[in-house]
């Protein structure tokens, strides 16, 4: 009977006041209910997704906590939506990467990449993936194909390095934009350091294999960094080899050249004397050198001077032997030495002995340097007079050794003509002149020049910064090529 009169007396109170009030005397004048409590919350039904679909017919505002997702959610009259949400078609997603972490090394490859992986769970709208980084100079960050995703879908997000790159690690933060929901993820990329190895003084027939083997093994596989830095000259001392060659370094190997100074290669010497089983018509010219041998990949930029060996000039001579009266039989050598090519190429000049009556002009040596002046060939200017027993010999020639070639040219072949006069001292008579017919002897082409070395000789290996072709400039002279 008490209980009944409470129970009334109770819900007399509801309807007259319209308000409750727990743990409080008075509830606000804006709230049914109210809960006061320093200690404890209120405790919303908490159903399984499953569990509040089969609700029939909710109540419109009806709210509960959703146990799988561990939100609140309330229903709009239409759909169940969480809190935070505006309205049912509001776009949800999941976002992840396929790689968070990588190292790009830039000798297997100059990339990497990670794929972001996008999983839409509601909602329409499309989501737009974009990315926030500072990477170091020299590195690429880009996406490969369309970033903006259609429900769900995935795009690849490169990282490109350059040679010459800045080591180090950065991270690039992706994000995931739809509507109002943003998703992060971070993707943290290494790039390793290459070999770097500096020249700052005058260096002869240079391996940078071999001259760095504490830092290049032989055979190893290695990104090097190879720097010529200014006023600092690669030379060779002979033109069979070239003033650089990046040596015995595994062929999958990456170098890249930053040259701010010269890679000079050897000019061809000039051809050399002969005796009477070498003429006519004469010994070629020596090749020029090459410049840069390559025996890797690699990567140039040119700042300074890159040159090919000029070719040495062809000597030319001749021998013959004619009768001289009262003399008798006279044999006759004579020859012109090749010039040097530049640079450096030294002129053509006669070996000892052999000759019966033997007249040779060396050919001169070209200079040094980056200026260097190409050999002339060897010449006799004036005519020239042999005294043998009663009679002289007027030697009066023309024509010269072939010149050396100027950087990257070839030298040239020699020509020769001569006229032979024999005076005799006869007594009685006095002195009789006569020419010496020579039978077709003369003139004498030469042997050829050397060719010019190459500026660059690849030797089929990719190199990026210079296509092939032939140049003749103040940075280049010479062929670049296979």
């Amino acid at each position: 009977m008490k209980y009944f009169l409470f129970t009334a007396l109770f819900l007399s109170s509801i309807t007259s006041w319209a308000q409750v009030g727990i743990n409080i005397l008075i509830p606000d004048s804006s709230a049914v209910l109210q809960l006061e409590s320093n200690k404890k919350g209120l405790g919303l039904s908490r159903l399984t997704s499953a569990q509040r679909d089969s609700i029939k017919t909710p109540l419109h505002g009806l709210t509960i906590f959703n146990t799988q997702d561990s939100v609140i959610e309330y229903w709009n009259g239409d759909c169940w939506l969480k809190t935070y949400e505006r309205n049912c078609y509001e776009c949800h997603f999941n976002m992840s990467v396929s790689d968070p972490i990588d190292t790009l090394d830039r000798v297997v490859s100059d990339s990497v990449f990670t794929t972001i992986n996008v999983l839409q769970t509601n909602g329409t709208t499309d989501v737009s993936v974009v990315f926030i980084a500072t990477p170091p100079p020299g590195v690429q960050v880009y996406f490969e194909g369309n970033n903006l995703i259609n429900n769900s879908g995935s795009v690849k997000l490169i990282v490109k390095a350059g040679l010459f790159a800045q080591a180090g690690t950065f991270s690039i933060i992706i994000q995931g934009i739809c509507d109002n929901e943003i998703k992060f993820v971070t993707y943290t990329v290494h790039i390793a350091p290459c070999v770097e190895v500096d020249v700052f003084t005058d260096q002869v027939n240079y391996d940078l294999q071999a001259n760095n083997s504490a830092l290049l093994p032989a055979g190893s596989l290695k990104c090097v960094v190879f720097r010529v830095n200014q006023g600092a000259v690669l030379h060779s001392n002979d033109a069979a080899t070239p003033s650089y060659s990046t040596g015995n370094l595994n062929p999958n190997s990456i170098v890249g050249i930053i040259n701010n100074g010269s890679f000079l290669a050897r000019g061809g010497d000039g051809g050399f004397g002969g005796n009477f089983n070498g003429f006519p018509p004469g010994n070629p010219g020596e090749n020029g050198g090459n410049a840069i041998n390559l025996t890797t990949r690699s990567v140039l930029v040119n700042n300074g001077n890159i040159y090919g060996g000029g070719g040495g000039g062809g000597s030319v001579g001749l021998t013959t032997s004619f009768s001289v009266p009262i003399v008798g039989t006279v044999t006759l050598g004579a020859g012109l030495g090749g010039g040097g090519g530049s640079e450096m190429g030294r002129g053509g000049a006669a070996p000892p002995g052999g000759m019966n009556i033997g007249l040779f002009q060396d050919g001169d040596s070209a200079t040094a340097g980056i200026n260097s002046i190409p050999g002339v060939g060897g010449k006799f200017v004036v005519p020239i007079s042999i005294p043998i027993s009663i009679a002289t010999i007027n030697i009066i020639p023309s024509g010269g050794g072939g010149d050396g070639g100027g950087f990257a040219q070839a030298g040239q072949a020699g020509y020769f003509d001569i006229a032979i006069q024999v005076c005799v001292q006869i007594p009685i008579i006095g002195n009789t002149c006569f020419n010496v017919p020579l039978g077709g002897l003369v003139p004498v082409f030469g042997a050829a020049g050397g060719a010019a070395g190459l500026a660059i000789k690849r030797n089929n290996n990719p190199l990026s910064g210079l296509p092939d072709g032939t140049y003749n400039s103040f940075f280049i002279k010479g062929t670049v090529g296979p």
